[in-house]
């Protein structure tokens, strides 16, 4: 069955951008408290969003395409056996595949799937959980490798490991989750195989269409959260978080060498940590062990937080505000409970 939408489903996001504005406008007259110029908010927050509404938009037309042209069904096929076993639909075959290329993608297509009632809402969380394992790993391996391993030397290889590890653990538990919880589905592509049907809508008009109706909504929530996500960055609400946390995990439980390259790694950005964990090796101050141990520490604090200020403004935009934040927390719980579980392995035996 198809899922409808509601007819008041403006309301929320006018409030949320009314909320957005005025909270950039309140930043901007008490500038000396808060450090937010006009520059700063075009440099800092206007070119951030710009560029991601132009990887939504082209996230959302690669999903258009892939579903309107019939091509999921040829990406569900690839992985066929995999699925198969699992109890999944194609639908979800495809969103999985499509996830090794475009995490945007993937969601699109399972948003897109539900909406049309191919599948139900436990195929879409499952699906989600499973391309949020090795797919999402292997999507930024590229970046990651050359980093970790020219910063931080055996303890970046360390880290990878545990993370790939932890990847593959989620990824395999969902696949078997699945196979005992849902019932056997059809292996050939669900609902719609009629050639004719494809035929129908290969159509550049009804692409766009399809196109503008989702990237219209999107945006719409995409935009006055992201904002917000910013002002309170801004406030110091993440860095007052980052600070309490890490002191409540840094207290006894790792040198204070440790303990300071988790601050700077939680006080900047990924490679900073990478960047301290090398030097401090160099150093002697540090072990590989130690510092692989207080990467994946800092690690286990930061990406929650991170994924929220980074994920959560695209997550309510694609999904809902209540299944956005849903999905985004299932993810970093079964993500932090597969990061905890091989790193005490690794600590106790490595």
């Amino acid at each position: 069955m198809r899922v409808t939408k509601s007819k008041n489903s403006l309301t929320i996001p006018l409030v949320l951008i009314l909320i957005a504005l005025v909270g950039l406008a309140a930043s901007v007259y008490f500038a000396p408290a808060h450090g937010l110029t006009v520059a700063k908010i075009k440099d800092k927050l206007m070119s951030p969003l710009l560029r991601l509404l132009v990887y939504l938009s082209l996230g959302l037309l690669f999903g258009e395409f892939l579903e309107t042209l019939g091509w999921t069904a040829k990406l569900a096929g690839w992985l066929r056996p995999v699925t198969k076993w699992a109890h999944l639909k194609d639908e979800s075959g495809a969103a999985f595949m499509t996830s090794f290329v475009s995490g945007i993608g993937a969601n699109s297509l399972l948003m897109t799937f539900y909406q049309d009632g191919k599948i139900t809402r436990q195929e879409v969380i499952l699906t989600y959980l499973l391309n949020n394992g090795l797919p999402l790993f292997l999507l930024h391996l590229p970046t990651t490798f050359f980093l970790t391993a020219s910063l931080a030397g055996g303890a970046g290889i360390v880290y990878l490991s545990v993370t790939l590890s932890a990847a593959l653990i989620r990824s395999l538990s969902v696949l078997t989750y699945c196979r005992l919880k849902l019932p056997e589905a059809c292996w050939l592509w669900s609902p719609l195989v009629d050639e004719s049907e494809v035929k129908k809508n290969r159509n550049l008009k009804r692409i766009l269409s399809k196109f503008s109706d989702r990237f219209y909504r999107v945006a719409l929530y995409t935009f006055p959260i992201y904002v917000i996500i910013f002002l309170l960055n801004e406030w110091g609400l993440f860095k007052w978080l980052n600070s309490s946390l890490t002191s409540w995990l840094t207290g006894g439980f790792f040198p204070v060498e440790a303990a300071g390259m988790i601050v700077f790694s939680l006080a900047a950005e990924f490679g900073a940590g990478m960047a301290a964990a090398g030097a401090l090796i160099d150093q002697g101050a540090l072990t590989t062990k130690q510092a692989a141990l207080a990467l994946i520490a800092g690690t286990i604090i930061a990406t929650p937080l991170r994924a929220f200020r980074h994920q959560f403004a695209t997550h309510v935009g694609l999904f809902s505000i209540k299944f956005g934040t849903e999905l985004l927390f299932l993810s970093q719980s079964l993500r932090i409970a597969s990061l905890v579980l091989v790193v005490a392995i690794y600590a106790i035996f490595g």
